[in-house]
């Protein structure tokens, strides 16, 4: 194992904490409203400058995508990294769920599915959101 984590997962990290602090992990329907608002694109008001927190929109907005079609990738990526763990949990039916003592076999098990198939659903979800956040900030280039 590397010392150093890769690009896509101190943005996953930034991501969750962001999810945490935003209070989307609470269940603020604000962010979903502007996601379904702007037909599958995060929508801010009025100002010309945008928001400090681009790439934790975009991978918000990957992961609700993502949620709809494949739930369970989106679920398993939650889970993973705390964001928005607690709300994975309620729905997935996790009784006394306590992300700190959760490893990947625990979340799995919890989950009723394999390790194996977590591991894999989990690397399908990095790839989702990364080849959004790669569509994405290609086009801001332009």
């Amino acid at each position: 194992m590397s010392a150093a984590r890769g690009l896509l997962e101190r943005r996953l990290d930034a991501w969750a904490r962001w999810v945490v602090s935003a209070g989307v992990e609470s269940g603020a329907p604000t962010l979903l409203a502007r996601w379904m608002d702007g037909k599958g694109h995060i929508v801010f008001g009025g100002g010309s400058s945008e928001p400090a927190d681009v790439i934790e929109t975009l991978i918000e907005s990957a992961v609700l995508k993502m949620a709809i079609a494949y739930p369970l990738r989106a679920d398993i990526l939650r889970l993973e990294f705390g964001a928005g763990c607690y709300g994975v949990a309620e729905r997935q039916g996790i009784k006394g769920y306590d992300p700190r003592n959760m490893t990947q076999s625990k979340h799995a098990h919890a989950l009723k599915i394999s390790v194996r198939t977590y591991r894999s659903r989990l690397a399908e979800a990095k790839q989702v959101v990364n080849e959004a956040l790669k569509a994405a900030l290609s086009s801001r280039g332009k």
